[in-house]
């Protein structure tokens, strides 16, 4: 692995990029001001790598915790619901569904999870999709975020003059990114945007619908980036469940699919197609848009209010959907194995500490994450 100075992390040469290991490192911006640390491999875990673990959550930077301090990354939230139980973030920053499998084939498998969760984001993973192997043709050298984020150049400045001018400038030239932001600005101003929902308590928040239309368009069916996404999900279930394992996928939604719908507008459901895909598969799969919705209808802000990311109460928000699913499922398992059929894992965890059940235990996990909703 080779480290990068720009801030993208380090080199893998099958995942495309990791965070940089064993770092503290400060992300400031409008909506927030956070001192982010990653451990081991560069995944946001406090302490020594485990040799074990109970639950695995894959996913890109909303898994990551973006944002946010360590504490409210929504898996540290779960980890710290189920007394006995480790649960382990491997969030990737910038990823999407090959990464995901990727990563748990390098760092997830050895774990031996019984449950792995994915972090789905639609809001930009079929994107996410396509990119990641537009650089797999290009021949996955160097650092994928390196070459995504600035100006998508290989490296072959024989083939690729345009592309390696443009990513020097982006990368060294602020100047020319000065007139990269203003160039988007204008054509924002000209569509109209960013659209602006104000709540009850005053906060703003902006939404960018021609970005999320063009950020989602992957998500229909025929579209190759789906197509992508649901062969590399279809791939993870068969390695889970030939490891024992099951898989679940998380469905995270996008500011715009919660908050434009406040303004009288339609809104692509980012999901519409993965979902029955998701049923074909036999994935469960839980639905977190409902959630978001009805507490948005409150006039709760659970988004930042430029950056694209939860803010701490939609980490939280998050985090509690997933504890409540996990106890439900806890609970069927205990129940199916009086009956002697267990479709579902049982959380022992490694050490033979009791497995988190039962309506004392479960009330408990919910006082020590601060609450119910």
């Amino acid at each position: 692995m080779l480290v990068d100075m720009n801030n993208v992390g380090v080199t893998h040469s099958f995942i495309g990029h990791l965070q940089t290991p064993n770092a503290r490192k400060r992300l400031s911006g409008p909506d927030y001001d956070v001192r982010q640390t990653t451990g081991a491999f560069g995944f946001r875990n406090p302490g020594p790598w485990p040799a074990r673990a109970d639950v695995v959550i894959l996913g890109d930077s909303l898994v990551f915790g973006y944002g946010v301090a360590d504490g409210s990354a929504w898996p540290a939230i779960v980890d710290r619901s189920f007394p006995g139980l480790k649960v382990v973030n491997l969030g990737l920053v910038g990823a999407g569904a090959e990464q995901y499998l990727r990563v748990y084939q390098t760092f997830g498998e050895r774990l031996r999870p019984k449950v792995v969760v994915v972090g789905m984001f639609p809001g930009n993973d079929f994107w996410d999709a396509g990119q990641f192997q537009a650089w797999l043709r290009e021949g996955g050298q160097g650092n994928y975020m390196v070459w995504r984020n600035y100006g998508r150049f290989s490296g072959n400045l024989v083939r690729q003059p345009k592309r390696a001018a443009k990513s020097l400038l982006l990368r060294h030239s602020y100047l020319y990114n000065l007139i990269l932001a203003a160039r988007s600005n204008h054509e924002a101003k000209q569509a109209g945007e960013p659209k602006i929902v104000r709540l009850k308590g005053g906060q703003e928040i902006r939404l960018l619908p021609s970005d999320f239309r063009s950020r989602t368009a992957g998500s229909q069916a025929g579209r190759p980036e789906f197509q992508l996404t649901v062969r590399a999900l279809k791939e993870l279930r068969n390695r889970v469940e030939k490891a024992g394992g099951r898989l679940v996928v998380v469905l995270q939604p996008s500011k715009e699919e919660i908050y434009l719908p406040l303004l009288g507008e339609r809104v692509r459901d980012a999901s519409a197609a993965l979902r029955p895909a998701l049923r074909e598969l036999g994935i469960e799969y839980l639905d977190l848009a409902p959630g978001f919705r009805r507490e948005a209808d409150t006039g709760k802000a659970l988004f930042f209010g430029a950056d694209g990311h939860p803010n701490q109460a939609g980490y939280r928000l998050i985090a509690d959907q997933v504890i409540d699913y996990l106890q439900g499922r806890i609970r069927k398992a205990d129940s199916q194995s009086t009956s002697g059929s267990v479709a579902w894992p049982r959380l022992d965890s490694p050490g033979g500490v009791a497995r988190l059940g039962g309506a004392d235990k479960i009330a408990r996990s919910k006082a020590q994450r601060g609450g119910t909703r």
